[in-house]
């Protein structure tokens, strides 16, 4: 009988338990593409931010190289 009893008061405790578990991962799941979301907009950000720049004064590779060879001058 107490063993009964015991099984009955176990069994809702371990199945909130694993209810607690499964939401603490999808709580940090969520979190986790948050901070994804919030990485990749302030990345367009600062891209936004260079092209906005490199249209005043466009970076050029001209001068690198010898025009007559191609090779690095």
């Amino acid at each position: 009988m107490s063993h009964d009893l015991a099984r009955r008061v176990i069994r809702p405790a371990e199945e909130t338990q694993h209810a607690a578990q499964a939401l603490e991962r999808r709580l940090e799941a969520l979190e986790r593409r948050n901070e994804a979301a919030g990485r990749a907009e302030r990345i367009l950000t600062i891209a936004a931010d260079m092209r906005s720049h490199l249209g005043r004064d466009r970076l050029s590779t001209d001068h690198l190289y010898d025009p007559d060879t191609g090779l690095p001058a």
